[in-house]
């Protein structure tokens, strides 16, 4: 794994997203309470980003077709068994956030 810079702490605000493009891969990163979380930014169902997403708690709710997925597990939790998408480690250096990828 290489650990990556892919943003500031002040660069996403608190329960919003944003999508990366990681070594052409695109991913979500979203802050939730201070806690950063990274996943695949594209939904399994359309391919819709899950970037503009809500969140609430660690489930992030796909805003095409409300999809909901855990930001810790990649889970999705609803609609479908065994649909997941990966995630990324996360660690916050400073005001700095890097992914491992």
């Amino acid at each position: 794994m290489t650990n990556v810079r892919v943003a500031a702490t002040d660069e996403i605000a608190e329960g919003k997203g944003k999508e990366l493009d990681v070594k052409g891969i695109k991913i979500a990163l979203f802050n939730v309470r201070g806690k950063y979380y990274a996943i695949e930014a594209l939904c399994r169902h359309q391919d819709g980003s899950l970037a503009p997403g809500r969140t609430q708690g660690e489930i992030v709710e796909c805003p095409l077709h409300s999809w909901h997925y855990n930001l810790t597990t990649g889970k999705l939790i609803d609609y479908v068994d065994g649909v997941n998408l990966l995630t990324y480690p996360v660690k916050v250096e400073g005001n700095q956030v890097y992914i491992d990828i």
